[in-house]
């Protein structure tokens, strides 16, 4: 019975999974258009990922969610106007997350227990 809670909990997260990645894009979006209260939420999303992904069973999710995470950190600390490298540099964070998703799929689903 655990086991098939634990297993509908880590199904429930990956369904969740397109929001999360949705969420990440809309504030990188925010922050293209020079809404800097983005790297904020930016910021809490990688955060969020990071420590959700390895809760879940999912390192890959939390090794992605904190380096991206740490790179938002580094922008932000730098202080300085965002160059179109800045922008480069976090969407492909954010499409290493949305793949890190794809990946926890495929092994989800390769890991179904017998019927």
């Amino acid at each position: 019975p655990l086991e098939a809670a634990m297993r509908a909990l880590r199904a429930e997260y990956l369904y969740e999974a397109p929001e999360r990645v949705r969420e990440l894009s809309a504030a990188l979006g925010r922050l293209r258009v020079g809404d800097t209260s983005a790297f904020e939420d930016l910021e809490r999303y990688f955060h969020r990922l990071a420590g959700s992904g390895g809760s879940y069973g999912f390192p890959k999710i939390t090794e992605r969610g904190r380096t991206a995470e740490h790179a938002v950190i580094r922008l932000v600390g730098e202080a300085r106007a965002l160059q179109r490298e800045d922008f480069e540099i976090l969407e492909e964070h954010v499409l290493n997350v949305a793949e890190a998703f794809q990946t926890a799929q495929r092994d989800f689903d390769a890991e179904a227990p017998p019927a």
